[in-house]
C-alpha cells in the first residue's frame, strides 16, 4: 500500500458505502486512494515513490472506476472491465 502526504484532508470511500476523511499528514492507503487523492484531487503526494497507473487502459476495475468517477464519467457499478474501457474519453 501506498504512503501518501496529505496537504488538505478529503472524503473518500473505501468500499462505496461507507464516507471516510483522509486526515492531513502521512497516510498509509490503498491504491485507488492514493490515484485520488494525488492525480485527481491534487492533495497529496506520493512519499514511498510508488507510482499509481495513470492510463486508464492499463488501470484495474477499482481504479478504473475511481477514474471515470474523477472524469464526470456515469457508469453501470456492475459494468466490468471491458464495458468501463468503451467509455475512456478518446482524448485521454
Amino acid at each position: 500500500m501506498p504512503m501518501i502526504l496529505v496537504e488538505k484532508s478529503f472524503p473518500f470511500s473505501p468500499d462505496g458505502n461507507e464516507v471516510i476523511t483522509v486526515e492531513v499528514g502521512e497516510q498509509d492507503v490503498s491504491e485507488r486512494c492514493a490515484l485520488v487523492a494525488v492525480e485527481h484531487l491534487k492533495v497529496a503526494t506520493l512519499v514511498d515513490g510508488v507510482r499509481t497507473e495513470v492510463d486508464p487502459l492499463k488501470m484495474k476495475v477499482p481504479d478504473l472506476k475511481a477514474w471515470l468517477t474523477a472524469k464526470g464519467v456515469a457508469f453501470d457499478s456492475t459494468a466490468n472491465k471491458e464495458a468501463l474501457l468503451a467509455l475512456v474519453p478518446k482524448d485521454d
